[in-house]
């Protein structure tokens, strides 16, 4: 079924007076934001309430693998524990959301989640969220890679031989993981330096974690190693990472993180590749992405000590 959105500002405006979450002879405006990927994002300033808000209009092709339900319960559940912003509204025909502005803050680069005090309180961030209870949906990697794939295969989108290697590899890693257990934990998954928010006017305050499109009961390694693959960290910095989330360091934890740091890139590969089809024309090259991150996650499984932390899982 077609969800119908509003396409662009004017229109948001007319379904936000819908809303009616403010009094009516209140005027406001919206304006476009840059910087999302898949969804259309807006800042909305309301004449005479002194705080903004914040809303996101879900992108085309993303209902496909987004379960929205599960994205408003994280995202409200986020705010209560004081991870996320305040949410105000969810439209749940469409999923738009309707959260705080965070004004005063701005979300961080690759090059600052991995300064040691930012990375120390984002793994602080993360262990409070994997902490809470449990979200309506479970899907694993696992479950998003085996999705994705399916999702590539009915696109028809053409893949390069050495894909192959990298699936058999997945798959291997996959059944290890499977047969060991997994420790199933509400998770992010979306491991974007621009989901992390940082106070620029006041370092006093806390971080915080946005968008919840993606989050689900997961394996509690992948959150890490999501985030230490995504952002580009080293053995060391990696270290620095897992010793601040568990507070020491664990030599069993590491070779999760490792392993599932490659099944991370077979996720987000194939993801560039589903959202190639979705949002053929535009101005991101999607494709290309997904095959950088395919290839990377073939590197990975090169690394001399591979099939040690395989075994180790």
């Amino acid at each position: 079924m077609t969800v119908l959105r509003p396409a662009d500002a004017a229109e948001l405006h007319d379904v936000l007076a819908g809303y009616r979450l403010w009094e009516e002879d209140r005027a406001f405006t919206v304006t476009p934001l840059v910087g999302g990927l898949t969804n259309n994002n807006y800042r909305v300033a309301v004449e005479g309430l002194g705080r903004d808000y914040f809303v996101k209009v879900p992108g085309p092709g993303t209902d496909g693998f987004i379960d929205r339900a599960t994205a408003a319960a994280a995202s409200q559940q986020a705010a209560a524990m004081g991870v996320g912003p305040a949410v105000f509204h969810v439209d749940d025909a469409t999923g738009i959301e309707i959260s705080e502005y965070l004004d005063g803050y701005q979300p961080c680069t690759a090059w600052e989640v991995a300064l040691p005090d930012y990375c120390a309180e984002l793994m602080r961030l993360f262990r409070t969220w994997n902490s809470g209870p449990v979200l309506p949906q479970t899907k694993t990697v696992f479950d998003m890679v085996d999705e994705h794939y399916d999702q590539v295969l009915r696109d028809g989108t053409v893949m390069p031989g050495w894909v192959d290697d990298v699936l058999a590899a997945y798959r291997e890693a996959r059944a290890r993981f499977l047969a060991s257990g997994l420790d199933i934990v509400p998770c992010h998954n979306d491991p974007g330096a621009g989901n992390y928010m940082r106070c620029v006017v006041d370092p006093t305050k806390p971080m915080r974690l946005i968008d919840y499109d993606y989050a689900s009961n997961n394996e509690r390694a992948y959150e890490i190693g999501v985030f230490v693959g995504f952002n580009f960290f080293d053995a060391a910095q990696t270290r620095f990472a897992i010793e601040s989330y568990l507070g020491e360091w664990d030599a069993h934890l590491s070779a999760r993180v490792q392993v599932i740091r490659m099944v991370a890139d077979v996720k987000w590969g194939l993801w560039g590749l589903v959202n190639a089809k979705a949002w053929a024309g535009g101005d991101f090259d999607y494709y290309k992405y997904g095959l950088w991150d395919l290839r990377r996650a073939l590197i990975e499984t090169l690394a001399p000590d591979w099939e040690e932390q395989l075994g180790r899982i």
